[in-house]
């Protein structure tokens, strides 16, 4: 057998006639955006000859920071300036992905990049960076409680952008439509009604850890643009597309996934099984991802200054025993219930049964990342679930159960959840679950322990549930111009 580096008989296929181009789109509503002023970015692309091909195409702002006080970004980069995400065609929306920023910085950002990765987002999106594994302790606690700490220490010392100074940050849209692998065929949507690119401004308190309290006005977007990679063909294969459009009965077909947002609430010292709702209808549900908040963290209650931490990120394992995800009567996992923390409180011991082994490799599995080398990405023994500051204590030096928020910009404190409910491989669609046809009641059922010297409820606090569930959704592009999809 000839070997592949000597055997010459075989060539790559050779591509259609075609140029390569970068093109920067603009807004269409405006130059400049803030919070307080014109908090809504609308981007159309349209191209009556190329290709959009999403992933190598990015979007780039100029942040301008006009107040006093310093900041660093979040753990989702650049994301976390924008709540939401859309786009829509012809005022019809095709892709949905709220509170984004929360989505990056407490799920995904976590458990899909590694150390090395933040030394790349650290120049293209000013991303923080994880622990430097000098902390001592494992010992995982409750979500925030706030307290007199929150107001008495700056959680800045590593900021990346500091007052009165310009920066522009990049990013890749990870939405629907414009997160998946297919090259876009921009010539087959209506010139007249382009795809529009939305995006929403986030609260500057929630964009990172300031070293004081910002006012709504400091963050202005003084430049943004949508810089796309574009494939120009001839007109000889648009019609070719044309063609197979009208052979595939009047449209041209593109799989995706998307992100549908929830949130539930917990009490504080939740007990025993509790069920939080999660009312997704999907045709395929592939994961369930959450994260678990001080409610107090999340609204700027009391002492806390929310500005002097990580809030978007930051986030506690609940002192959860177990979890399941249930549609109508059919429980994921089935039979035995997902294992979590286990955790004696008080005296910061790890207790009876301790296990986030499970509980990680879960969430590797939900994310796809369980067949990587890093499975959970930068999350490590003094990041995933624990609060890092004064663990010789449980208590903290407060009530039983409290945990801080991370002093510095290297430190990070995370725990998100996930579960998988997909069949086969996360590039096959409509191997999840069905829960539009089966129209049951679908819930996240949180579990506490009732064994001695294991946490038995959630701790002193009410929490916030954000939920993520992501689905599989088609984009069809028709004979119109129309772009439409089903889920």
């Amino acid at each position: 057998m000839m070997p592949s580096t000597i055997d010459y008989s075989q060539m790559l296929p050779m591509s259609i006639p075609s140029m390569a181009s970068r093109r920067k789109f603009f807004p269409s509503n405006g130059s400049t955006f803030s919070r307080q002023g014109n908090r809504q970015i609308r981007i159309e692309i349209g191209h009556p000859s190329a290709l959009l091909d999403p992933s190598h195409s990015y979007l780039e702002v100029r942040m301008g920071n006009a107040g006093a006080q310093t900041f660093g970004l979040d753990l989702g980069g650049t994301n976390c300036f924008f709540e939401n995400i859309r786009v829509e065609q012809a005022g019809k929306l095709l892709s949905y992905t709220q509170a984004s920023n929360r989505l990056h910085s407490a799920i995904l950002a976590p458990v899909q990049t590694s150390t090395d990765g933040v030394a790349t987002e650290g120049i293209t999106e000013g991303q923080r960076a994880y622990n430097d594994g000098t902390q001592s302790s494992t010992t995982p606690q409750i979500v925030a409680q706030t307290g007199n700490f929150y107001d008495t220490i700056t959680h800045n010392s590593n900021a990346f952008q500091a007052a009165n100074t310009n920066i522009r940050y990049t990013m890749p849209i990870t939405s629907g439509l414009f997160s998946q692998d297919k090259l876009i065929p921009l010539p087959l949507v209506d010139p007249n009604a382009p795809l529009t690119l939305i995006l929403d401004l986030a609260l500057p308190d929630d964009v990172g850890c300031w070293n004081g309290q910002p006012l709504a006005v400091d963050l202005t977007i003084l430049e943004v643009a949508y810089i796309a990679h574009l494939i120009e063909v001839g007109p000889d294969v648009i019609d070719q597309f044309r063609m197979v459009q009208r052979d595939l009965g009047g449209q041209l077909a593109i799989s995706g996934q998307d992100y549908e947002y929830f949130t539930g609430a917990v009490p504080a010292l939740t007990s025993g099984q509790f069920f939080v709702n999660c009312p997704a209808r999907k045709r395929s549900i592939k994961s369930l991802f959450w994260c678990a908040q001080s409610n107090n963290l999340a609204n700027t209650a009391g002492p806390l200054i929310t500005s002097a931490a990580y809030n978007l990120s930051f986030a506690g394992n609940m002192n959860l025993a177990s979890f399941q995800y249930q549609v109508g009567p059919i429980l994921y996992p089935a039979g035995e219930p997902v294992s979590c923390w286990g955790q004696t409180l008080g005296a910061g011991s790890i207790g009876n049964d301790f296990n986030r082994g499970q509980c990680a490799m879960e969430l590797a599995k939900a994310v796809g990342t369980m067949s990587k080398t890093a499975p959970l990405g930068g999350l490590s023994t003094t990041s995933y679930g624990t609060d890092i500051i004064g663990l010789a204590s449980g208590d903290n030096g407060t009530a039983a159960g409290a945990t801080r928020v991370p002093i510095t910009e290297s430190q990070v404190c995370a725990c998100p959840f996930g579960i998988s409910t997909d069949s086969f491989a996360r590039d096959i669609a409509e191997s999840g679950i069905d829960t539009q046809t089966m129209a049951q009641d679908t819930n996240l059922i949180l579990n506490w322990g009732a064994t001695a010297g294991v946490a038995d409820n959630s701790g002193i606090e009410d929490k916030i549930v954000h939920m993520w569930a992501l689905f599989d959704q088609h984009y069809y592009f028709n004979m119109d111009g129309s772009v439409t999809y089903s889920n």
